[in-house]
This record gives structure tokens, C-alpha cells and sequence, in this order.
């Protein structure tokens, strides 16, 4: 995939690693000289010292080539115009850091994909004082995957814990083997890994207070 990456400060550095890390074509623009420098010294790629707010950068960056395009400055203002320029280059994979909340709905109106960075690390802080191991949001999270590691040996049937209606054990994976097909008297040990389906991200907490009652985690 051949990605534009717009800021080199934080969160678009480890973007920008990550991507390059994966095989991925990655070119990046930053409008600090020094920051450019210190990047292109530790990473065979192109480097562009430049205002990505510019068509002309953008052109340089090989924006017609372009797969999707990523704006990672701390600046909202600065990554909606990249963004909207972006789309009117016909982009249409546009993936926007977002400071300000309040700001979202500007980004949902040309089609980006949003990162509330402030969001992701308190709901990530939270779910990992919870036990949850790992999580994975569907669509424009609108569901979400998740996981959790049974701490206490409680010897109880999955059809007696009463998690919501729409939400689904999915899988269990025990000392080296994966339990996918459970029923109602599925018994959770302790040590268990457990998946979880929430229809709703909001559900996640409703279903970690039920297990906690059911002395599970």
C-alpha cells in the first residue's frame, strides 16, 4: 500500500515505523526541518520538509498514487485541509488524528476515519484495569471484540452468566487448545482465555460488572 503521512510528531512517527516495519510504501511530510532530518536518517523513505496543506507538497508526495493518506499534525485545522485536499484528489482511504472531540463531525462530513487519541488511550486505560487482554472495535465501532483471562476458579456454566442478549461467547482458548463451538454448559475454569462479542461498545462494561458478580475476574 503506498500511505501519506502528515506529521512526524507522536502518533505519526509510530504510524510512519509501523507501516515501513509492515513492507508498506510510506512518504512522510512534516513542516519541522529537524524533525524531517532525524526521520530520513533512520528510515529509507521519502521525506518531505513541506506544508501538506499545499497541493503542490501533496503533488510531490505522489498524491495521485496514493492509497490512502494519513493526517497526524496536532493541529485539527491543519489535518481537515489535507484531508479535504486528499479527497479531492479522490482518495478514498482518509484517516484523520483528532485533538478536539468537538471537531469530529467536520471530519465525518468528507468521509474521513477518526482517531481521538484521548479517547482511545482512556477506553484502552480502562478496559486494561478491567482484565480485558486485548479488544477490536467493528465498523465505526459500532461492535467490539474482546478478551479476557479468567482469574478465579469459580467452575461456573457459560449459560448462567447472564451477559446481554446480543452479546456471544465466542471462543475460549485453554492450556494450548481453542474452544470455539460452546454450549450453555460450557464450564470457565480459571486461566481461561475467554472472546467476547459486545453489539455495543457501550455493553463491554455491563458484561465485565457481570462477570466480576460471578466471581470470574
Amino acid at each position: 500500500m503506498y500511505v501519506i503521512i502528515v506529521g512526524l510528531s507522536g502518533a505519526g512517527e509510530s504510524i510512519s515505523k509501523t507501516l515501513l516495519e509492515h513492507g508498506h510504501t510510506v512518504v512522510v511530510i512534516d513542516k519541522d526541518e529537524e524533525r524531517c532530518k532525524k526521520f530520513s536518517s533512520q528510515y529509507d523513505t521519502l521525506v518531505i520538509h513541506g506544508d501538506a496543506a499545499e497541493n503542490d507538497t501533496l503533488k510531490d508526495a505522489g498524491i495521485e498514487d496514493a492509497d490512502a493518506v494519513i493526517a497526524a499534525t496536532g493541529d485539527d485545522a491543519t489535518n481537515l485541509m489535507v484531508i479535504s485536499l486528499a479527497k479531492g484528489h479522490g482518495i478514498k482511504n482518509l484517516v484523520a488524528l483528532v485533538r478536539e472531540p468537538e471537531h469530529t463531525p467536520l471530519f465525518k462530513e468528507v468521509g474521513a476515519k477518526i482517531i481521538v487519541p484521548d479517547d482511545v488511550v482512556s477506553e484502552y486505560l480502562f478496559q486494561k484495569m478491567q482484565g480485558v487482554k486485548d479488544f477490536i472495535y467493528l465498523g465505526d465501532k459500532d461492535a467490539e471484540i474482546f478478551t479476557v483471562k479468567i482469574e478465579k476458579n469459580s467452575k461456573i456454566q457459560i449459560g448462567k452468566i447472564k451477559i446481554p442478549n446480543d452479546c456471544t461467547f465466542l471462543s475460549v482458548y485453554r492450556n494450548g487448545k481453542l474452544y470455539t463451538n460452546l454450549t450453555k454448559e460450557f464450564i470457565l475454569e480459571s486461566g481461561d482465555e475467554v472472546m467476547i462479542y459486545a453489539s455495543d461498545p457501550k455493553q463491554v462494561r455491563k458484561i465485565i460488572e457481570v462477570l466480576i458478580e460471578n466471581d470470574l475476574i
